[in-house]
Formats: structure tokens, sequence, C-alpha cells
């Protein structure tokens, strides 16, 4: 029964090896990928309320000129500077 086992790991050890590095990997970049996740939907609302904020407020005009961007850019810029923390 060892020597059946002995020789299947001898033929096989190179795939396992490296499936459980990938697997494990996996698992280290997991809370990364779920924090970035919860970042962009963050992002997401928070331009959807800020564009909501700039439509209703006058923002003014001199403002988009001196920058030279659109609100809604300036909504995507506010959105992301609320989410950075």
């Amino acid at each position: 029964m060892s020597n059946k086992f002995y020789e299947w790991w001898k033929n096989h050890r190179k795939v396992v090896t490296y499936g459980a590095f990938i697997i494990l990997f996996g698992f280290y970049l997991s809370p990364a990928v779920k924090e970035a996740k919860y970042k962009n939907q963050c992002i997401k609302y928070s331009t959807k309320g800020a564009l909501t904020k700039f439509k209703k407020d006058d923002i003014g005009e001199t403002l988009l000129e001196e920058t030279g961007l659109n609100i809604h850019e300036l909504a995507k810029i506010e959105g992301y500077k609320n989410c950075i923390n």
C-alpha cells in the first residue's frame, strides 16, 4: 500500500505542491480583495451622493472653470476623498 502511495506522490508531487501554494496564497490575499471591494462600493455610493449634492447646490462656475473639470469628475474626486480612510 505504501509503495503505491510513494509512486503516486513521486509522479504528482509538483502538481500537488503548486496547487497547495496557490490555494494558500488565495487565502492570504482574500482580506485584501474584500477590502478593495468594500472601498470600491464606498467610492461608488459616495460619488453618487456628492453628485446629487453638487447638482442640488450651485457649486459655482468659477470652481468648474478653475479646475477644468466637470461636475461628474469633481464628484468622483470627492467620493474618493471620503473613502480613503
